[in-house]
């Protein structure tokens, strides 16, 4: 692997319980007590022809409006890869897919509901639109799918292969999938849906928010042992996927009594709920943090979460004093 190549966030996006396509509710933002809460919807006009948005589900439209977002932020309007993250895939068309299937049988079943309910079908569709023809992949690993993307990209913008890449982690919850969710994920608080885009590149010539230092995965770790990692380091804070419920808490806190220092702590479940991609929010949420941070200190956070405390993924990211820091 090429040591003097570094990976950078460029820009991103989100669609989530929060203002969409935009960071004006950060200092205000929506607090929720019901246990299910949809997606704040974009306008797309401006983004998306209304005549194709018109055949498209809503988690295609929340792909479609944060991917061209982070593009045009970024300066890059053809993006070397495009890599998507995604629990569950596009559930709303499923849905209609199955319960015409039910009704009518095989014979009178609408192909465009199948076509569009395929898990790569939101990579697919953003290189269509943007009439990409390099790397595209979809990585579809639950609650790590995320992670899953983001080790890819990261992997080939240090080893040189590609020079920037377009991450992505989408997933929608129906009314009936957040029933389904609540009896088969008890340790979720409430539920709600993700969308987050983000420009990722190489260090030559980039004006970023923040580097990304270092991704691993990790399948039933041994707890001392994940600690120890983190002791090496010192990480100065951490952000982990609390939610208040302790079927979920519990490997967390088990995580920080391990470790032989006391860092500060954020959390971002109780800002954007649970669902598969939610940890690409605590990317948003650290990269957003590391962003305030004054030009001449170094900042530092480690995300880490779990999906149903087997499988864990560690991101590590940080900003040097006087890098170019885009606002």
């Amino acid at each position: 692997m090429n040591k003097e190549t570094r990976c950078f966030v460029l820009s991103m996006t989100q669609v989530s319980c929060q203002k969409p396509l935009c960071d004006e509710w950060i200092d205000n933002p929506c607090r929720y007590t019901d246990y299910f809460v949809r997606s704040q919807e974009p306008d797309t006009r401006n983004l998306i022809p209304p005549s194709e948005a018109r055949r498209m589900s809503r988690i295609l439209k929340r792909a479609l409006a944060t991917s061209i977002t982070a593009l045009n932020e970024s300066g890059i309007s053809h993006p070397e890869a495009i890599i998507t993250g995604t629990g569950t895939g596009c559930m709303e068309n499923s849905e209609k897919f199955l319960i015409d299937l039910c009704r009518y049988g095989e014979n009178c079943l609408k192909p465009t509901l199948f076509m569009q309910s395929t898990h790569n079908t939101i990579s697919s569709l953003i290189a269509i639109i943007l009439k990409c023809h390099g790397y595209n992949n979809t990585y579809s690993h639950m609650g790590i799918s995320f992670e899953s993307a983001l080790l890819d990209a990261w992997l080939q913008i240090k080893s040189g292969m590609i020079r920037n890449a377009l991450i992505g982690a989408h997933d929608e919850v129906t009314p009936f999938m957040a029933l389904v969710m609540e009896r088969t994920h008890p340790e979720f608080a409430f539920i709600s849906e993700t969308s987050m885009s983000a420009m990722l590149s190489s260090g030559s010539d980039s004006t970023s928010a923040c580097e990304i230092k270092d991704i691993k995965l990790f399948h039933k770790p041994d707890m001392e042992k994940l600690a120890a990692l983190l002791n090496e380091d010192t990480d100065p804070m951490l952000m982990l996927g609390i939610n208040g419920n302790p079927l979920n808490d519990a490997p967390y806190l088990e995580l920080l009594e391990n470790l032989d220092y006391s860092p500060s702590t954020e959390q971002y479940k109780k800002t954007f709920g649970d669902n598969f991609s939610s940890s690409a929010m605590a990317f948003y949420k650290g990269v957003r943090i590391l962003e305030s941070c004054g030009d001449d200190k170094t900042g530092r956070i480690t995300l880490i979460n779990h999906s149903e405390g087997s499988d864990w993924s560690i991101i590590r990211l940080q900003r040097l004093p006087g890098e170019i820091v885009k606002k």
